[in-house]
């Protein structure tokens, strides 16, 4: 099965030296995305069965259907649901071929080292986000797997850049994009950027006053909705706890707007924190528990530093985790299925957080001057064409 796939990795390697050759980023860097490009040689198979993810298999048979022509392209774009699309996309991409559950792994190794230079060249990294993108191990995991979630993990980020940027139009087409694979997700963010355009927060962020007026507006927002949310959440309840192979008839049912309220901000904390080491069941998890004690002593620690530089723009994308973690806090109860489902929100969260309160380090007065001198030169830099993605 190896074998079969060292022609992708040979082509994602060389890609990774093109384009290393173009931009010129650290060896250190360089070396992780090797290492990175490697890595679905080591997951199926040898860390875990295909089985543990058996999603990946219904990926690859989409996509030979639609390489193969048995499905239609318009069958999928009017009526394929979210495998087929996502499936669709790996077909677009100019690759040869699929033969393995890994095979799809290496095509996520292009877009994850596609978008990780795009933001490279934009400026858009710091110091600290730009190894929390390479290191981070939930990250590294679901987006070197046959899953979409790299997919949506790069429309997402795609979509916040350019609303950065101020550009309504092209910030539609990731958007677009993410609706066709994870209409979830795109309810989450489309008003959310909607919002950071329409009320200037990409100038001047969010006051603490207005960040409560905020908040308390959306807690009000979910109590008037109720009647129509609850049926909608208790489904999604129940069937993502059948999914994962519990008994419909187990799940308890939110019965009212306080309990949906307060359901939601503290299923949303656990969200974001599952499995704790009690809950871990297999060193898959166990490794994930203490992935979650420091990936949130590292945001304790990015919140400290980014409120001493730029807290207004902290609020809005505090807020913006908030909303997202209890969402999907009220439906999710696999600790796997968590952890695949938070990594985008929480890189997202650290990438502009980072860029947009200037968190270098997360120490005051710890950045090295050469790195800072080299990240404003490259962030201030005039801007050409603008290349695809």
């Amino acid at each position: 099965m190896r074998l079969m796939d060292l022609p992708l990795f040979v082509m994602l390697a060389v890609f990774i030296l093109v384009v290393s050759l173009r931009f010129r980023p650290p060896p250190a860097v360089q070396l992780m995305l090797y290492l990175h490009a490697a890595l679905p040689f080591f997951l199926n198979g040898l860390l875990f069965p295909v089985s543990y993810m058996p999603d990946q298999l219904k990926y690859l048979s989409a996509f030979y259907e639609i390489r193969t022509g048995a499905l239609s392209v318009w069958e999928v774009i009017l009526h394929g649901g979210n495998v087929d699309r996502a499936s669709l996309l790996f077909a677009a991409m100019p690759l040869p071929f699929a033969l393995t559950p890994n095979s799809l792994g290496f095509y996520n190794g292009f877009i994850w080292t596609a978008l990780f230079l795009w933001l490279y060249r934009k400026g858009v990294f710091t110091h600290l986000s730009m190894w929390f993108y390479l290191l981070y191990p939930s990250m590294a995991l679901y987006s070197s797997l046959s899953l979409r979630d790299t997919f949506v993990f790069a429309f997402m980020i795609m979509a916040a850049q350019w609303a950065r940027e101020g550009r309504w139009v092209i910030m539609l087409v990731p958007l677009v994009l993410l609706y066709a694979i994870k209409f979830q997700n795109f309810y989450i963010l489309a008003p959310v950027l909607f919002l950071f355009l329409a009320f200037g927060i990409r100038h001047k962020g969010l006051s603490i006053s207005r960040g409560a007026a905020t908040l308390v507006t959306g807690v009000a927002a979910l109590v008037a909705l109720s009647p129509i949310a609850l049926p909608l959440i208790n489904y999604f309840r129940r069937a993502m706890y059948v999914e994962d192979g519990g008994d419909a008839d187990q799940v308890q049912m939110i019965e009212g707007p306080v309990q949906f309220v307060l359901e939601g901000m503290t299923s949303g904390i656990y969200f974001l924190m599952k499995p704790f080491p009690w809950d871990a069941s297999n060193l898959l998890q166990i490794i994930q528990s203490f992935e979650n004690l420091a990936i949130a002593g590292l945001l304790v620690l990015l919140a400290r530093a980014a409120w001493n530089r730029a807290p207004r723009m902290l609020i809005f994308w505090t807020l913006f985790l908030i909303f997202a973690a209890s969402i999907y806090g009220l439906v999710v109860f696999n600790y796997g299925t968590a952890a695949r489902y938070r990594f985008p929100f929480l890189t997202f969260f650290v990438i502009f957080v980072c860029a947009d309160c200037r968190a270098h380090s997360l120490f005051k007065n710890m950045v090295p001057p050469a790195f800072q001198a080299a990240y404003l030169k490259r962030r201030n830099a005039p801007t050409t064409t603008p290349q695809s993605p």
